[in-house]
């Protein structure tokens, strides 16, 4: 694994928990579903960044899958959430 993929991985991992965890602290929901939000995003573009140098390993889609995952999950679960959130990162 090269060092965007490294990243991408690193930035899914921290993603994920954060979004796991604005769940189990509500009072601190938005800034973790933004840092959780964020760190997603962050991670899909260095795996983007991965996929277009070629690195080896499956692991660069880990980034982009996790995204579209917990996404989809939120979107799903709970649909107004999503709104709260962009709407708490526009102000």
């Amino acid at each position: 694994m090269k060092r965007l993929s490294n990243w991408s991985i690193v930035l899914a991992v921290i993603g994920a928990v954060s979004f796991f965890f604005s769940f189990v602290f509500p009072k601190a929901f938005e800034p973790l579903m933004a840092i959780g939000f964020g760190a997603l995003l962050i991670g899909m573009l260095f795996s983007f960044g991965a996929m277009l140098k070629s690195e080896k390993g499956k692991s660069k889609y880990l980034a982009v899958a996790a995204f579209f995952l917990l996404s989809f999950i939120l979107v799903w679960n709970e649909p107004f959430q999503i709104v709260r959130l962009l709407t708490w990162m526009k102000n």
